[in-house]
């Protein structure tokens, strides 16, 4: 049986020009660099980036697409980019996405298969906006993408979520008119829709299709206290492994992943055995 294909999940990474720190104290461009880093770990078949590449729209993406590409090239998978809400219209441009296999109404629409998994990029726009939409050419260009179903199915990449968030204080901030993507993908071969914009590790469903949003690459909000940001020593993310019959979504942190070295070195011990505390 066929291994299960892996796509790491990167989402939200807020980049502002270098030097200039989110809440004053966070450094986006270290989060990235440590969560592609991270990345090598699962071996990915894909790594994908679902929007707010830029924080407040800030001028970054041919510097962000150039970094990509050479991570496209060192970890010999595909890095799949989407705008998000802090991206300007046209960010997200040629320069990104560079083994795409076509490209659909709008730049950022992209179509990459992996060994049998087609990856469908959309584009949910809404900058400066607090929702984001798919206009129906982007309806319609997916409608008949999904017509030919892909040997191991698809995978929807999309910022906003067409599920509503579990806090209170972010409703009405994810996808609208939502029920259109719904009736869209019932019945086809789509296996998961892959979301960010929340600042949230959160999964969900989208009638009968799983909805994943990753936790932000940047910062993270604290669910006890839906208004705060919490104070992380890495950045998260998250891993999507899609076998024939099953995904399966995982969160992640790069804490883990640059502390683990302290933890290996230390041998399970023996059965019946007690080790030193």
């Amino acid at each position: 049986m066929m291994k299960p294909l892996t796509i790491v999940h990167l989402s939200d990474t807020h980049l502002r020009p270098k030097g200039q720190l989110l809440n004053n104290s966070i450094d986006p461009w270290q989060h990235m660099e440590q969560a592609l880093l991270a990345s090598k770990h699962f071996a990915p078949d894909a790594v994908v980036l679902t929007g707010d590449i830029a924080d407040r729209g800030a001028p970054i993406h041919p510097v962000v697409a150039a970094k990509l590409n050479d991570y496209q090239e060192e970890l010999e998978c595909p890095v799949i980019s989407i705008p998000g809400n802090h991206d300007p219209v046209g960010s997200v441009g040629p320069e990104f996405n560079t083994r795409r296999l076509s490209t659909g109404p709008r730049g950022a629409n992209t179509v990459h298969e992996v060994m049998g998994l087609r990856i469908i990029g959309l584009d949910s726009g809404g900058f400066q906006l607090a929702q984001g939409e798919l206009d129906q050419d982007q309806l319609n260009w997916l409608e008949s993408l999904l017509k030919v179903p892909a040997p191991m199915g698809s995978v929807v990449l999309l910022h906003h979520p067409p599920v509503e968030a579990s806090s209170k204080e972010r409703a009405g901030r994810g996808l609208q008119g939502p029920m259109a993507l719904a009736a869209l993908i019932a019945g086809s071969d789509v296996r998961a829709i892959l979301c960010g914009h929340y600042h949230q590790a959160a999964s969900n469903q989208l009638l009968t299709t799983p909805v994943f949003m990753a936790p932000a690459v940047s910062y993270n909000m604290n669910p006890f206290a839906p208004n705060e940001i919490l104070e992380e020593p890495g950045a998260g993310f998250a891993i999507l492994q899609v076998g024939q019959k099953s995904v399966n979504w995982t969160v992640a942190s790069t804490e883990q992943f640059f502390s683990k070295s302290k933890d290996i070195l230390r041998p399970a011990p023996i059965s019946g055995q007690q080790t030193a505390q």
